[in-house]
């Protein structure tokens, strides 16, 4: 399972805790709720993730969207879609700055022992493109973006940007998938 896609599910899952945490303190007067600070739930995030990466992959889970989780990561793009079926809304100009790939990559690094993994694996940006171009979010195309060349030209750089971070932090191998 792509790393984004994992820990999108872990944090999701650590929100449902705490929030049922809320809701128990409003049922028993005597239940203490977990009061937890940002370094707290990044811990417990790790944790989780760490459980669920030992665990086999669970085949329900629909693996042809882990790319939407990376490009949800992009600076000027957010999610959208209805129900169960993921999409991409543009919401300002493409970035890659401060990828959460790269905190990632550099999790699982810092995870196995000596620190050998050295290679990443990120969706292609032709998925993006066409995602993008998608008849849905020809209006915001449009306010942001003068042609499809400017566009083309953040989403490469955004690309330079991530693959650059993630050199910077070890990744050594970058694979481009479809």
């Amino acid at each position: 399972m792509e790393f984004g896609t994992l820990m999108m599910m872990v944090r999701h899952r650590v929100h449902g805790w705490q929030m049922a945490m809320r809701s128990q303190k409003g049922l028993h007067r005597g239940t203490t709720t977990l009061n937890i600070n940002a370094a707290g739930l990044k811990r417990m995030e790790d944790a989780a993730f760490m459980h669920h990466i030992r665990k086999p992959v669970d085949k329900s889970h629909n693996l042809n969207w882990w790319h939407f989780n990376f490009f949800w990561g992009l600076q000027g793009i957010t999610q959208s879609g209805i129900g169960l079926v993921p999409a991409l809304a543009l919401t300002g100009k493409i970035s890659g700055f401060n990828h959460p790939a790269v905190a990632h990559f550099e999790f699982m690094r810092n995870q196995i022992s000596g620190g050998t993994v050295d290679k990443q694996i990120l969706p292609a940006p032709e998925l993006c493109l066409a995602e993008l171009k998608r008849s849905d979010n020809a209006r915001a195309l449009n306010r942001v973006y003068q042609s499809d060349t400017e566009m083309v030209h953040d989403l490469a750089a955004a690309y330079h940007q991530i693959m650059s971070d993630l050199y910077r932090v070890g990744a050594r191998t970058i694979q481009l998938n479809r």
